[in-house]
C-alpha cells in the first residue's frame, strides 16, 4: 500500500468509527408523554320546583386526555351556592385517546331539591388533582 491509499483506509476507518460513535450517541426517541388537562368554562343550573321536581347543576368545558385509547380519567365537582344555601355535586369518567385535545364535556349533579339560579363556586377534581375554584352565574 502506497502512502496515498493508507490515509485513505484510515479515513475510511476513521469516519466508519464516527459513524458508529454518532449513532450510539443518539438517543433513543422518547416515547411520547400523555397529557391530561381540563378547563372548566361555565355552569347552568336547573331549579328545583317543588314539591315535585328535583334540580341539577352541570358544569362542562374542555378537556385534554391523550391516554392510551380505552383509558378514561375521573373528574368530580362540589359547588357552593348561597341564598338560599346549595352544596350539589357530581361525578363522571371522561374517555381517553390520541385524538382527545380539547374536546368538551360536561358532568352533571345528582339532583337536589336546593339547585337554583344564581351564583355558584365550583371545586373541581380532575385524574386525582383538585383544581382551583372557579365562580359562574348558573
Amino acid at each position: 500500500m502506497g502512502p496515498t491509499t493508507t490515509i485513505r483506509w484510515a479515513a475510511a476507518l476513521a469516519a466508519a468509527a464516527l459513524v458508529a460513535l454518532g449513532a450510539a450517541a443518539v438517543p433513543a426517541a422518547a416515547s411520547p408523554q400523555s397529557v391530561t388537562s381540563l378547563d372548566v368554562e361555565w355552569a347552568s343550573a336547573a331549579p328545583g320546583h317543588l314539591p315535585l321536581f328535583l334540580g341539577t347543576l352541570t358544569i362542562g368545558g374542555a378537556y385534554t386526555c391523550t391516554e392510551p385509547a380505552g383509558t378514561t380519567v375521573p373528574v368530580s365537582f362540589t359547588a357552593f351556592q348561597i341564598m338560599p344555601v346549595a352544596l350539589p355535586s357530581g361525578a363522571g369518567n371522561l374517555s381517553c385517546g390520541p385524538g382527545v385535545v380539547d374536546a368538551p364535556w360536561r358532568v352533571t349533579s345528582t339532583p337536589t331539591q336546593d339547585v337554583h339560579y344564581g351564583y355558584v363556586s365550583v371545586l373541581t377534581s380532575f385524574n386525582g388533582v383538585t383544581l382551583s375554584a372557579e365562580q359562574f352565574t348558573a
